[in-house]
């Protein structure tokens, strides 16, 4: 069965991202509470580590011009300097209808308790005229989503800077139109928290949204819409021969925006490549340079929800115009676009060609089970291809031949349905026809694993078969629990073989083999197999070293190990009734001084207990006599008295005398 890889009908996959609220994330952090004026956003760090803490830069530094203003259509004029080193931006955007209101809405909830007008319903010309100051110093260090470099074609990278623009600190100017209509049908007078007249209007307008009273609604004209100005430079940091260079645009979540890139008069300046780059979304929770792979020059392919022209102007200038996704309901999760510019030569139609990266003829693909197998991902599958065109201009057709299917996935990685041993081929035909000639690679399950003890034994045995019409197969054999496998063997077969694999350090409970098998290194299959191996536990061993006695106490203490190496928790009891307690101190262990004189006369068993992690078990009993401390000699003290005077006492110190006689002879025995 064949398959063939044609990129003008790859369906669309844009997915519909969350819109992002506006500049509130950080024009929170700079009003000041009831009647103060406008602080700086350093003067009031306690309203800052509300919202996440970090400075205006940190805040600012993750989020786009897109994130703050959620627009309905905007247009960007960027006019590139002469010296390469700065460009000239102008923009406007349009905020109109219910993204009118919401960004009124969105305003005066997060407003509330900030300022004393915030969360009244009402947005008057104080508040709006805070946010703008805000949103300029904001957009100095927001992401500019441009990046501009020269010399080779790149898609970012290692060692290349993918955004290298930014904005300067000094000379953005952000206006606004109508942010507060002043001739609003409901519009009244305020007290404002800054010096001069205020005016607010309702957030959100009367049915008939009358927000000019000027203008006859039966015109159908949005009288509530708002208009954005804005004004900077932005630097570049990154060209000094204009002759080739790329431009990386990320247009991730822009609905309806057209941007102009105009650059200086070069002679000869064309466009070499333009790519359409699905996967990477830039914004606020996201990190700006990463987000995936970097892709191959020439090998993206689109889901078409951007386009570009080319405009040579009057002056003999290049105007490079892009129109990122056109509808919010159409936004991709993530997409960079890549300009490649230069005044080389077009070059000459070639066919396309297998690179160094392409397996060779004959190669090995091995897997590690029967049915459907990822063979290739598309990001390898284009290295393997080479056209002046670029990959995705290319058409691949690959065919498996009658024991296999081949089919391709939504990320265009190709799959390949396997019984038995399967044979593919594969070439690639540019838009002449030209093809780069076929190559043909086999594919299947090279080996079969199996074992006949699922008692782990130490070696244990592992059998390898290895399948009908390989070559001889390198195998890597090992016992795995968690993480790396251990003790791996590495054989080369050729025929039925079993390989004894080493099981020391295996702890209780389940054990898995992992395999890795290859005819050559770089073409390998890698597997866990789990064939129900278990390793019995062992209990642990236990030994007396020494028992004590002290006065009524009695004590015992040993050492202890654990054959599977495993913890061990420990109980003494008497007589089946637990007893004190036990200490452990590395691979000994002890029992605390027991009092042997609260229980009777006699024997009795002291039982200690060891006990694994896997509950195995060992008790030793030891036998202990505690008559002695019961075996005392009664004293019949001789006490004075006076029978002619029954007034009298016994001396002061008889009594004492005859108790320190009784305990000296108890201790005596005791030690008997």
């Amino acid at each position: 069965m064949s398959l063939r890889i044609s990129f003008d009908s790859v369906e669309r996959v844009g997915i519909t991202a969350a819109i992002a609220l506006f500049l509130v994330l950080v024009m929170l952090t700079s009003i000041v509470p009831l009647h103060d004026t406008i602080a700086t956003l350093e003067e009031k760090e306690e309203r800052r580590e509300q919202f996440g803490g970090g400075s205006i830069e940190e805040q600012c530094s993750s989020i786009t011009f897109e994130d703050m203003f959620t627009y309905n259509q905007a247009n960007f004029d960027i006019q590139i300097d002469e010296g390469w080193q700065t460009a000239q931006v102008t923009a406007q955007a349009w905020i109109n209808w219910t993204l009118a209101d919401d960004i009124r809405e969105d305003l005066d909830a997060y407003l509330d308790g900030i300022v004393p007008s915030g969360g009244d319903s009402w947005l008057s010309t104080d508040e709006v005229g805070a946010v703008v100051l805000i949103a300029a110093d904001c957009l100095q260090h927001s992401l500019t989503r441009i990046g501009i470099r020269d010399g080779a074609p790149h898609r970012g990278g290692d060692g290349v800077d993918w955004k290298n623009t930014t904005w300067r600190n000094d000379g953005m100017d952000i206006g606004e139109y109508n942010g507060v209509p002043p001739r609003h049908a409901e519009g009244r007078d305020c007290q404002g928290f800054n010096q001069g007249d205020c005016y607010e209007v309702p957030v959100i307008p009367a049915v008939e949204r009358d927000c000019d009273m000027d203008v006859n609604e039966t015109m159908g004209a949005d009288e509530c819409r708002v208009i954005l100005w804005l004004n900077a430079t932005l630097e570049i940091d990154g060209v000094t021969d204009p002759n080739d260079f790329t431009v990386a645009f990320n247009s991730s979540n822009m609905s309806n925006a057209r941007l102009d890139f105009t650059f200086p008069h070069i002679t000869d300046l064309r466009l070499d490549i333009w790519e359409e780059c699905e996967g990477r979304f830039v914004g606020p929770d996201e990190d700006f340079p990463g987000g995936g792979s970097t892709p191959l020059r020439g090998s993206c392919i689109g889901d078409g929800s951007s386009s570009h022209e080319l405009t040579t102007n009057d002056d003999g200038t290049l105007t490079y115009t892009l129109f990122p996704s056109l509808q919010r309901q159409s936004w991709p999760y993530g997409e960079d676009l890549y300009a490649d510019f230069t005044t080389s030569p077009v070059p000459v139609d070639n066919p396309p060609t297998w690179t160094d990266l392409a397996p060779e003829n004959g190669s090995w693909f091995p897997v590690a089970e029967q049915g459907q197998s990822k063979w290739v991902s598309w990001q390898e599958l284009s290295s393997w291809f080479e056209d002046e065109s670029g990959v995705s201009n290319l058409e691949i057709e690959c065919m498996a031949g009658d024991t296999g299917e081949i089919s391709q996935s939504i990320d265009r990685s190709l799959w390949v349905t396997v019984d038995g041993l399967v044979e593919i081929s594969c070439h690639a035909t540019d838009s002449s026809e030209q093809s780069s000639g076929n190559r043909t690679w086999n594919f299947g399950v090279p080996i079969a694993v199996s074992t006949y003890d699922l008692s782990l034994s130490d070696p244990h045995p592992i059998v390898i078969d290895p399948a009908t019409g390989w070559p001889e197969i390198t195998v890597e054999v090992g016992l795995v629990q968690e993480g790396e496998p251990r003790n791996v063997e590495t054989i080369v077969i050729s025929s039925l073989t079993e390989i004894g694999v080493t099981s020391a350090d295996m702890l209780p409970g389940a054990v898995f083999v992992w395999v890795r098998a290859y005819h050559t290194e770089d073409r390998y299959m890698e597997h866990v197999y789990d064939f129900g191996i278990t390793k019995v536990s062992s209990p642990p061993l236990l030994m007396v070293s020494s028992t004590d006695w002290d006065g009524l106490l009695w004590k015992i203490s040993g050492q202890y190990s654990d054959p599977d190496g495993e913890a061990v928790t420990f109980l003494i009891s008497l007589n089946g009734e637990e007893f004190g307690e036990v200490r452990v101190d590395g691979n000994a262990w002890e029992s605390n001084w027991l009092d042997m004189g609260s229980v009777p006369s006699g024997t009795s068993n002291v039982d200690v207990t060891g006990c694994d992690q896997s509950n195995k078990c060992t008790t030793i009993t030891q036998i202990v006599n505690n008559s002695h401390i019961f075996e005392l000699s009664e004293l019949e003290p001789e006490i004075a008295s006076d029978a002619d005077d029954e007034s009298s006492l016994p001396a002061a110190g008889v009594p004492s005398m005859a108790l320190s006689l009784v305990a000296a002879l108890m201790y005596a025995r005791r030690r008997e």
